[in-house]
């Protein structure tokens, strides 16, 4: 097996060695955005779905006060246009919050970079307005990141983006300039100054809990994700050892009673481990910076 360059990656076996784990809480605010967007639903039955989400993100607030859990929340500037106030308690709350698109636009949707750029400063925008400051990390809000978005998140500063899974525990760096051949190896691009922190629909709540039709029926009990979710972290904390362990989630789907209930039973089993630590995800993105540089082999983890 081979990750970035090519680059041997590591089996992840620690033989019961524990060094760091961190935790990394996120949540797609996405609320009317991804029905009204990408959807281009005007039906009332899904933007009452989005605007659960509301009634969703006050009581994931309260869950992690009660807590006192870092998260990382990915907000849309139609939802801070929406739903002002709650969005503005994310921030007061101490929580992070990162690029999401405004109406969870991909940005293989658009038609060239004139317009790719204009959707990513608008949406800047508007969490500047909410928060006081650039935001630093992204995650793609459907699509994929070609190489042109990509550098236009370096070129805007971006710390960190979460929209690919590379390593499934470890951050790594974004690459530029891969090429997918079927006549003989891929080729490896280089690495850029962009962490790439993991992202995988098997830790995305999305796909166990959002009813969207019959080919994607989405209505999975807490009692199975809870099995999935904790076998993962349990991987992670037993057999490899350290690493970064980064849930996704939707205050839509799970914020609704029994899923929540199924989070605080997580929450509660993941805080029991010596050694483990809630941050958010700018916050390890810092502490993998200080510790690597894009293609310096000698600090990789992989």
């Amino acid at each position: 097996m081979s990750l970035s360059n090519g680059t041997a990656a590591s089996s992840g076996a620690s033989n019961g060695a524990h060094g760091p784990v961190k935790v990394c809480l996120s949540f797609d605010f996405d609320a009317i955005s991804i029905w009204t967007g990408p959807r281009g639903s005007r039906s009332p039955n899904l933007t009452a779905r989005g605007e659960f989400a509301l009634i969703g993100a006050h009581r994931l607030l309260d869950l992690l006060d009660e807590r006192s859990t870092p998260s990382t929340w990915f907000i849309p500037g139609h939802t801070i246009d929406t739903f002002g106030d709650v969005c503005a308690r994310v921030v007061s709350d101490g929580h992070e919050v990162g690029y999401h698109g405004y109406c969870h636009e991909a940005p293989s949707s658009k038609r060239d970079e004139a317009d790719e750029r204009a959707i990513l400063t608008r949406s800047m925008d508007c969490l500047e307005r909410l928060s006081g400051k650039a935001p630093v990390g992204h995650r793609v809000p459907g699509g994929n990141c070609g190489d042109r978005w990509i550098s236009l998140l370096i070129e805007h500063g971006f710390s960190y983006d979460s929209s690919m899974a590379r390593h499934d525990y470890a951050p790594t760096w974004c690459r530029l300039g891969d090429v997918p051949t079927t006549d003989g190896p891929h080729q490896f691009g280089d690495e850029v100054d962009l962490v790439q922190l993991p992202f995988e629909y098997v830790l995305d709540d999305w796909p166990y809990f959002s009813y969207d039709g019959p080919t994607v029926q989405g209505l999975r009990t807490p009692d199975h994700v809870y099995d999935v979710w904790s076998a993962e972290f349990d991987y992670l904390y037993e057999r490899v050892g350290s690493g970064v362990f980064v849930l996704t989630m939707h205050p839509q789907c799970i914020g609704r009673g029994s899923r929540m209930l199924m989070l605080e039973r997580l929450i509660d089993h993941m805080a029991s481990r010596p050694g483990v630590t809630f941050a958010t995800m700018e916050q390890v993105a810092d502490d993998f910076r200080a510790a690597a540089v894009p293609g310096d082999q000698s600090n990789r983890r992989l």
